[in-house]
């Protein structure tokens, strides 16, 4: 991780104690790569151990078997794709010092494992319902929405260099993919633009608050900045409000346009790390500040916790994947889980190796 110089800038503008909030960043920084390390060594390890690797799915239907590294995948079709279940970076089998980047691959639904062009780099992100995965196109020098069923892509109105991309950046889509927030800290240049693809703009972003929710057409837009013992959440057009928790781990934007879920932490000055996941999920009002409600989860294997949230899948159910802190645990699993009670069924297993994308997840 880079230490993000002008970001940490853009925060001390507004923080009471710089250092405070110099260290939150780092450390919230420094946590969020061990997670998703800890979450990509799980995968990797299961893959290491020789077993046929299996997506599992809520709804009945033939499982689905992601195709070995040592075997090609046909190239993505023009056309007629099915929703991708998970698409994932294959992890470089042979020594450091010949490995090269591979070829993204997808998973669909229909049990088909297709591999994407050199074309295709990071980010690549996918849409909750599956259907459009949206990258960043070396030819284009752009980010490019392609969707499976008709083959139609739209290229983003914004250029931007592939460096853009070799520090911490994040791309969060809308539910048809076609608005998207694009940010990146720690290079020369730290972008963060919102762009609409059917209207063809770019609009400018505060710096230094890291996107979270973004909706279809003209709807709301989710932007957080966390601080040492808080964080701000701030839907555009509204006052930002202020949370009792330093956290990066949010939910979509609810359907109701105003509720969030974030997993829930404590805090302990004495303990190492001091800020852990306690097994809840915490659901607030994005516009109003002091309406929340800590829900714990039930149903998760023993010792797992929320790791990361997601989608709504309804106006009561929000996606969750949640493991164990461990790269000897078994791979984390997605969630669904009723905000109202805590109650929780599980969506599919995450397996796969390297780099994973899981649809709708907030990354």
């Amino acid at each position: 991780m880079n230490t993000l110089r002008d970001d940490l800038q853009a925060l001390a503008e507004e923080a009471h104690v710089v250092d405070l909030a110099t260290r939150a960043v780092r450390g919230a920084r420094r946590r969020r790569a061990t997670r998703l390390a800890v979450a990509a060594a799980a995968v990797t390890c299961l893959i290491a151990g020789g077993g046929s690797v299996l997506l599992l799915k809520a709804n009945p239907s033939p499982p689905v078997v992601l195709t070995p590294p040592e075997t090609k995948a046909p190239p993505l079709p023009a056309k007629g794709v099915a929703p991708v279940e998970q698409a994932y970076e294959p992890e470089c089998r042979i020594t450091v010092e010949t490995c090269t980047e591979r070829a993204w691959r997808i998973v669909t639904r229909d049990g088909r494992t297709y591999e994407l062009g050199e074309d295709v780099a990071r980010p690549l992100e996918v849409t909750a319902d599956g259907r459009r995965i949206a990258y960043y196109s070396s030819r284009h020098r752009a980010i490019v929405v392609r969707d499976l069923a008709s083959g139609r892509t739209w290229k983003s109105p914004l250029k931007q260099p592939a460096e853009d991309f070799s520090v911490e950046y994040a791309l969060r889509l809308s539910p048809n993919g076609l608005r998207f927030i694009v940010s990146g800290w720690g290079g020369r240049r730290q972008p963060n633009k919102l762009v609409d693809l059917e209207r063809g703009t770019v609009t400018d972003l505060r710096r230094g608050w890291w996107p979270v929710s973004v909706s279809d057409g003209s709807g709301p837009v989710v932007l957080v900045k966390p601080y040492d013992k808080s964080s701000r959440v701030w839907v555009l057009g509204q006052e930002p409000i202020t949370i009792k928790d330093f956290t990066y781990d949010y939910s979509a934007l609810a359907p109701d346009g105003r509720t969030l879920a974030r997993v829930g932490t404590t805090r302990d000055p004495d303990r190492e790390p001091m800020i852990q996941k306690d097994g809840s999920i915490v659901v607030f009002d994005a516009v109003r500040a002091g309406r929340e409600t800590r829900v714990p989860v039930s149903g998760l294997a023993e010792g797992w916790r929320p790791w990361r949230l997601g989608s709504w899948l309804n106006a009561t159910e929000v996606t969750v994947l949640a493991g164990a802190e461990s790269p000897n645990s078994p791979p984390p699993v997605a969630y669904a889980v009723d905000v109202r009670t805590g109650a929780s069924r599980e969506l599919f297993a995450l397996r796969g190796e390297g780099r994973v994308v899981v649809p709708g997840l907030v990354r």
